[in-house]
């Protein structure tokens, strides 16, 4: 017990450090995205923070089988380096018990991830697809880049807007301009107001745009009877973002996906995706016991190029068999279970070749 607790401690503080190196840089770049998105006025900057913080939960999903993988690499590679295994050895603790402990470790962080991408995963794409929905007009009212023109709608409304205030709540010089059709003619809705800003009405939830004190043309190009009208406030309500929750696999609870071999490939490629990532926590645990073992003289990061070699190739066919399994080319019996039996033949490979050096 003496000795578990001592490989624990190596191994788990190895790995809150380089998963929180690895978080810090994946959220980086995550930030750079949306603030670029931001700047070109797909979201408004606003919400960055909190998509932010949503994105957390499943990116530790991702990135804690890597992190465990590698501290298991480096904190037993330290081991072996400093022959600290070799006294280990030499006092009865055996390659299978290590191996064993080592699992113990692997199912504990097996099922905190199994927490988060079978229960919390749904929870959080159902909260961010909330988030883009309920902003409604304030997101396209937060996304406005003054002095420049923006279409809507597919192209059939543009509006304009001269300057801002600071916080985005209040708009000087609009224009706003429709296009419909009537028979054979197109028909265009000019709007120019002194004056905006964006409400929400309290009873049907719905977001609008009120103009004061503006001028609306109404007429067919090229015609000359435009019917001009003067008002001193009008309320029109906006195209805001839709999002589908319904059509988002993502968004599912995982009892809704079941069977395994549902006959919705985006279901039965989603469920084996939240259940393939905990096996593979278990799967990387016996490649990183035996693979960490090394010569003294070798150094520590002796294995760990080899290791990232393998872990990038089983990463990169999980989301290929994904993928597959989604376009109907590899049948839902197979999905992504070929994958963790073919490295989990890998590692027993590993530990096998181990066993006959030793012997």
């Amino acid at each position: 017990m003496i000795i578990f607790r001592y490989l624990a401690k190596e191994v788990f503080i190895t790995l809150i450090s380089l998963t929180s190196i690895l978080v810090l840089i994946f959220l980086s770049n995550q930030l750079i995205q949306y603030l670029n998105r931001a700047a070109s006025g797909n979201i408004p900057g606003m919400i960055i923070m909190k998509l932010m913080m949503l994105e957390l939960p499943t990116l530790l999903s991702l990135l804690i089988p890597l992190g465990l993988y590698v501290a298991m690499l480096l904190a037993y590679g330290r081991l072996y380096a400093e022959s600290e295994m070799t006294v280990l050895s030499a006092c009865g603790y055996s390659s299978q018990q290590l191996l064993r402990h080592s699992m113990y470790m692997g199912a504990v962080v097996s099922f905190i991830v199994a927490v988060i991408m079978i229960w919390a995963t749904p929870h959080i794409y159902v909260e961010r697809a909330k988030l883009l929905r309920t902003t409604g007009i304030q997101t396209l009212v937060q996304t406005i880049m003054p002095g420049r023109f923006h279409a809507i709608n597919d192209g059939l409304e543009v509006f304009y807007v001269q300057s801002m205030s600071r916080d985005h709540t209040r708009a000087e010089q609009v224009f706003l301009a429709k296009r419909t059709r009537d028979t054979a003619e197109i028909h265009w809705d000019v709007i120019w107001a002194n004056k905006a800003f964006a409400e929400t009405d309290k009873k049907n939830h719905e977001d609008y745009i009120i103009l004061e004190e503006g001028k609306e043309y109404r007429g067919v190009p090229g015609k000359a009877d435009y019917q001009i009208a003067e008002f001193g406030q009008y309320k029109t309500r906006l195209p805001h973002p839709v999002v589908k929750i319904n059509d988002d696999v993502r968004t599912f609870p995982t009892a809704s996906l079941w069977p395994i071999n549902n006959k919705d490939l985006r279901k039965a490629a989603e469920l084996q995706w939240r259940l393939s990532v905990p096996i593979m926590v278990l799967v990387l645990t016996l490649i990183a016991v035996p693979l960490s073992r090394i010569n003294p003289r070798s150094g520590k990061y002796a294995q760990l190029f080899p290791a990232i070699i393998i872990y990038i190739i089983y990463a990169n066919l999980m989301f290929i068999g994904r993928n597959a399994i989604v376009s109907g080319t590899i049948p839902t019996w197979l999905g992504l279970w070929w994958i963790h039996i073919v490295f989990a033949l890998l590692g027993l490979g590993l530990i096998r070749r181990n066993q006959v050096k030793l012997s």
